[in-house]
């Protein structure tokens, strides 16, 4: 009868893999095959995602709209801290979107929709930082309200300027958040967060209604029926173009012919 080793330890330091640890192992590394490729499976059968400028400045406004209010709804922070903290976030997003943006927006005549949401989101912070360094009590009590109205009315400025009801009916959903954050004050900073970082995002992937100029210059491409337009009238163009040349230069041996003859 073989007696227990009290002087070893109970788990050794370096465990050997015998016995039905080689079974325990061989399972895992199946597993991890087939995991391996049911994933390989998924990431094919998954569209690529390709992000343009304009969709990385909504990804970028996204996640900065998403920071800041979940900062104010669950933070410890106080409020100048918070304020600080607020507009370098605000300026960083207002300056890295504008770089990524500008060049499209210089090509298309659309620098007054980066100049627009500058100003408003500039605005909005020096609103938000007067109330909160200053003690304004009635810009504390409706930041909220302050910012939904601001993006709405962003929204709706671009609605009409671009001809988009994407953006119409993203000012009509900030406005509903507007009487949401109001029937329910105690989380009016998270509604506010997420409906502005949903809208966001979902113009990031989801591709929205414009004028035509626009959309051929944002996407990058030309629509399918121009470029079918263009070649075909490119064929057209070409076998005309033959006939005629083909008549003119047969009519040009007939004279010269005819001349020919006569002489």
């Amino acid at each position: 009868m073989t007696s227990f080793d009290l002087n070893e330890p109970l788990l050794p330091p370096h465990a050997e893999t015998v016995g039905m640890q080689d079974l325990n192992g061989l399972t895992k590394a199946h597993f991890q095959q087939a995991r391996r490729r049911s994933l390989k499976r998924i990431a094919a059968a998954m569209p690529a995602l390709s992000f343009s400028e304009l969709d990385q400045a909504f990804i970028i406004w996204g996640f900065i709209a998403l920071a800041i209010f979940l900062l104010a709804q669950f933070s410890m922070l106080s409020w100048p801290d918070q304020a600080l903290v607020d507009a370098a976030l605000t300026g960083l997003g207002i300056v890295s979107t504008s770089k990524l943006t500008w060049r499209l927006a210089c090509s298309e005549s659309l620098r007054w929709v980066v100049c627009l949401w500058a100003v408003l989101m500039m605005g909005g912070m020096i609103a938000t930082a007067y109330g909160i360094f200053c003690g304004v009590g009635i810009i504390l009590a409706n930041l909220c309200l302050l910012w939904l109205s601001l993006c709405a009315a962003g929204y709706l400025a671009m609605g009409i300027g671009l001809r988009s009801r994407c953006f119409t009916a993203a000012s009509l959903v900030h406005g509903f958040a507007l009487i949401e954050v109001q029937l329910h004050p105690s989380d009016q900073f998270l509604v506010s967060g997420l409906v502005m970082a949903v809208t966001l995002f979902f113009f990031s992937v989801v591709p929205w209604d414009m004028r035509a100029a626009e959309a051929e210059e944002l996407c990058g491409i030309q629509p399918i029926t121009r470029q079918i337009s263009r070649q075909i009238s490119g064929q057209i163009s070409g076998r005309i173009s033959r006939q005629i040349s083909g008549r003119i230069s047969g009519q040009i041996s007939a004279w010269r012919s005819e001349s020919i003859n006569r002489k």
